[in-house]
């Protein structure tokens, strides 16, 4: 980062780091999503910008993903993130609109696409959530004390779907 340079990083904390199909390199930081030009050596920074509708939404950017489609979610402290990379804009959907925007974010810390094209979310502290791509709702799964099969903690960390399709989710 270089507060001098505005096609430098977008901030110094990094938190996530994909490249897509094409070779294209993401970077999350805690001051936006960066898209990487290897040719020419310069960031082009995607911030949240309250003025602009279809900004990205939230700017600690937690993980990145590209589905099947080639569609790029983008987790952030509470929203996850659809970006169009033709008009270089994004559609959020909130994962938990019951949670007030003043009470404690609840991070989208992992995303995966499984083999049935089932989009999961996995959450610091509200669990793993089931997106729905159609409908833009989620399916909820929290940990339970008193239920020996549910999650075993609503801290996700990571998700991971193994040759045989069992989804496996990484928690604290």
């Amino acid at each position: 980062y270089d507060s001098n340079n505005p096609q430098s990083l977008s901030h110094n904390s990094v938190s996530a780091i994909y490249e897509d199909r094409s070779g294209v390199l993401w970077v999350g930081t805690n001051d936006g999503l960066n898209r990487f030009d290897r040719d020419k050596k310069k960031f082009a920074r995607f911030l949240y910008d309250p003025k602009a509708p279809n900004s990205l939404q939230g700017n600690s950017v937690f993980s990145i993903y590209e589905d099947r489609s080639g569609t790029l979610w983008i987790g952030t402290e509470r929203w996850l993130n659809k970006f169009d990379r033709q008009k270089e804009q994004f559609t959020h959907y909130e994962h938990d609109p019951q949670n007030p925007p003043d009470s404690r974010a609840k991070p989208i810390t992992a995303i995966l696409e499984d083999r049935y094209e089932t989009l999961w979310i996995g959450t610091r502290g509200a669990g793993l959530k089931k997106f729905d791509r159609g409908t833009g709702q989620f399916t909820h799964f929290f940990h339970d004390p008193n239920n020996s099969r549910s999650l075993s903690d609503d801290l996700v960390q990571a998700l991971y779907e193994d040759r045989t399709g069992t989804l496996w989710i990484g928690t604290w």
